[in-house]
């Protein structure tokens, strides 16, 4: 009640300053409201070649990423903390031309965009198996101020990037957006998925970095995070298990979500927690088996046409605390399992279905091809 209550006098006092600011002419600028931020650095690695715009990146508190090929200056630490540098990002918000964001921006709630400028949302990932925005299930006991704002910051988005028509549909559910709203141009971070040279470089720096997996099978464990568990001491896989099985041909990567502080474990010959410091780019790179539950690493990693299995062991709790968007079995491009002793017989006898994955492929990418972003900026500013 007292943060929602704070919360809401903090958007009173942006929107008033945001209606004063945006009286002053709109700038050839664009802003890049991050939280995230790979999506974002992907659209500033190629701006130069279609563009003029003046770039100033916005970052958000929660926004670890070092942003490259922009001044340091332009780089604000976009914090209600910092007034001056906060003023400052809600300034360049009110005047820019083109505004990028990555993620849900409650200030949004309070910028009423001129009509010279263009919103758009490029998300943080390329998919989404659980439920988001309108449908997530975990704010239907907020207040009625809550889901007011939770739709004034949806309206703001003026376009949706997106890699598939399927993609658009649940966009368009979450935010309560139309199909006029959606840029089918493809996800800029799925283009690394479509260039060797990249790849190539991402496995050297894997493999310089990650020296036992070394003549192994990679295999990268990648969970999606859980409300609440920002402290994990233990494991829902058995590794002693799949290092008395798998030991001798491959290795295991453990990789949780970067909000969550993995403590307890210690890294062996089998075994390497890579949960921080590491790109998951890279780790991608050398993946030769993916094993997950919730997360939208598929929707990017059956572009590479590896195999995955899936490892929902909380199916029946996940799916009424947060849902997901489809019937789970029919979702996902690889055999379901839920118990440790079934992941270590797939792997050993290669049970997988590569047409399958081929499948989820085309229809999920069906606009990511590698030049997704170059689409993109061909379309924002041509």
């Amino acid at each position: 009640m007292i943060r929602e209550v704070a919360l809401s006098i903090y958007l009173l006092l942006v929107r008033i300053l945001f209606r004063i600011l945006r009286m002053l002419p709109v700038q050839n600028k664009t802003v890049m409201l991050s939280a995230f931020g790979d999506n974002i650095q992907q659209v500033i690695n190629q701006m130069p070649h279609h563009t003029s715009s003046k770039i100033i990146v916005l970052k958000e508190p929660q926004c670890t990423r070092t942003f490259q090929n922009v001044s340091a200056d332009n780089v604000i630490d976009f914090s209600h903390k910092h007034i001056f540098h906060h003023i400052k990002g809600i300034y360049h918000l009110a005047t820019s031309k083109v505004v990028f964001v990555d993620s849900y921006h409650a200030i949004l709630a309070a910028c009423d965009f001129k009509k010279q400028t263009t919103c758009i949302q490029l998300w943080h990932a390329n998919g989404a198996v659980k439920l988001f925005g309108l449908k997530d299930k975990t704010i239907d006991n907020r207040q009625g101020s809550a889901h007011r704002r939770f739709k004034n910051v949806y309206r703001r988005f003026h376009k949706v990037v997106v890699s598939s028509d399927a993609m658009a549909d649940i966009f368009k559910t979450a935010f309560g957006l139309s199909d006029n709203h959606m840029l089918k141009t493809g996800v800029p971070r799925t283009d690394f998925f479509h260039s060797k040279r990249r790849l190539e470089t991402a496995k050297a720096r894997a493999h310089e970095n990650l020296p036992q997996i070394e003549g192994k099978q990679v295999i990268l464990y990648a969970p999606t995070f859980r409300d609440g568990d920002f402290e994990v001491c233990t494991l829902p896989i058995d590794v002693a298990a799949m290092q008395a099985s798998l030991g001798d041909t491959c290795h295991l990567l453990i990789h949780l979500h970067p909000a969550v502080n993995f403590q307890g474990f210690v890294n062996t010959d089998f075994a390497t927690d890579v949960s921080k410091g590491y790109s998951i780019f890279e780790l991608l790179s050398v993946t030769d088996i993916l094993i997950t539950d919730y997360s939208s690493i598929p929707f990017e990693f059956s572009t590479l046409k590896k195999p995955m299995i899936f490892y929902p062991y909380d199916l029946k709790v996940y799916e009424e605390s947060r849902g997901i968007w489809f019937d789970y079995a029919t979702l996902v491009p690889g055999p379901i399992v839920y118990r440790t002793s079934d992941i270590i017989d797939i792997i050993d006898e290669q049970l997988f279905d590569m047409e399958v994955v081929e499948t989820f492929d085309k229809k999920w990418n069906m606009y990511a091809d590698g030049q997704a972003t170059c689409r993109l900026l061909e379309s924002v500013y041509n």
